[in-house]
């Protein structure tokens, strides 16, 4: 059957980290070229795999190319993150609905996280893989394109997921912060989906420290208006503050 065959393509890449397409054929003697492309054109779209020239990748194996370049921007502000997340972390009750952005802010929040009863959707495989030493939290993952730089998935797949699911709790990462624009990121994509998590989500809760203050990206996804919290390492510069508290958004 089609999903058999899907799920044992799946394994065969996530124990070995990639294949080749022309081994996959091998493999799969008796099941077409287009059926195959198929196959994982939906492993790409579930969010397991990555299509690549030639072949797929598993993300975990995405996961270590990347390495270097995610160690040296999680060593950036430590001190700073783990501040934000074990605030972060209090913001939380068992039984929720929660969403975790991708970056390394999320991350040390995702590593902070109880091990109780609790959904989570992120658009980080990274982030996912973490949690899963966690055998009472339930882990989604939107599907979608993945960013290799900041590692996110993202894009249509993603956006028609995340439509058909109820968040209690977001926890969204920032890129830069500034009055005149609000919260922006780099990439169109990923801006496209925190818009929509925010919509979706019955609280949203930003978690960014302070080297984000007085900078903008390219692309807006909020305002202060559309908060519950925002996170912080230290208290914010004054004009900050009063703008955020006209927008009734509490400070942690």
């Amino acid at each position: 059957m089609t999903s058999d065959r899907r799920e044992s393509i799946n394994q065969y890449i996530q124990s070995r980290g990639e294949i080749r397409f022309k081994d996959l054929e091998q493999r799969y003697g008796d099941v077409s070229s287009m059926t195959l492309r198929r196959d994982l054109e939906y492993l790409e779209r579930q969010g397991r795999i990555v299509r690549i020239r030639g072949g797929a990748k598993s993300l975990a194996q995405l996961s270590m190319i990347k390495e270097a370049v995610y160690t040296q921007r999680q060593a950036a502000n430590t001190d700073a993150k783990i501040a934000i997340a074990e605030k972060a972390v209090n913001l939380l009750s068992p039984g929720r609905s929660i969403y975790i952005d991708s970056g390394t802010t999320c991350m040390c929040f995702a590593q902070r996280l109880p091990d109780q009863g609790l959904f989570v959707l992120t658009p980080a495989p990274n982030i996912a893989l973490e949690l899963v030493k966690n055998i009472n939290i339930k882990i989604n993952l939107t599907g979608g394109q993945l960013n290799r730089e900041t590692l996110t998935l993202s894009g249509f797949n993603a956006v028609d997921y995340v439509k058909t699911l109820n968040i209690d709790l977001a926890f969204i990462a920032a890129s830069a912060l500034s009055l005149q624009n609000g919260f922006s990121c780099g990439d169109y994509f990923e801006a496209e989906l925190k818009r929509l998590i925010i919509r979706k989500a019955r609280q949203v809760v930003v978690l960014m420290d302070s080297s984000k203050l007085n900078s903008s990206m390219p692309y807006t996804f909020a305002r202060l208006q559309n908060l519950y919290a925002l996170v912080s390492d230290k208290p914010l510069p004054y004009e900050y503050e009063k703008a955020a508290r006209q927008a009734h958004v509490l400070l942690v």
